[in-house]
């Protein structure tokens, strides 16, 4: 049973440790916000995940971040 605990956490571990890629930003995802009018940007890069939020009509998805 200890075994099967101590396999168990090695996995969940593993599973859940992410690599963004380094290097110059790319926005990875575009959601829309009908009630504030603005559109959310995910983007990967510099060795993170993050968002911002902006006018849906200056990015789109596959853009790079200076």
């Amino acid at each position: 049973m200890k075994k099967l605990f101590i396999i168990t956490l090695m996995i969940l571990s593993f599973t859940s440790c992410k690599e963004y890629r380094e290097g110059t930003p790319i926005i990875i995802k575009k959601e829309y916000s009908l009630y504030f009018g603005k559109c959310q940007y995910t983007y990967e890069g510099w060795g993170r995940q993050d968002y911002f939020e902006d006018e849906c009509d200056k990015y789109s998805v596959g853009d790079t971040l200076k």
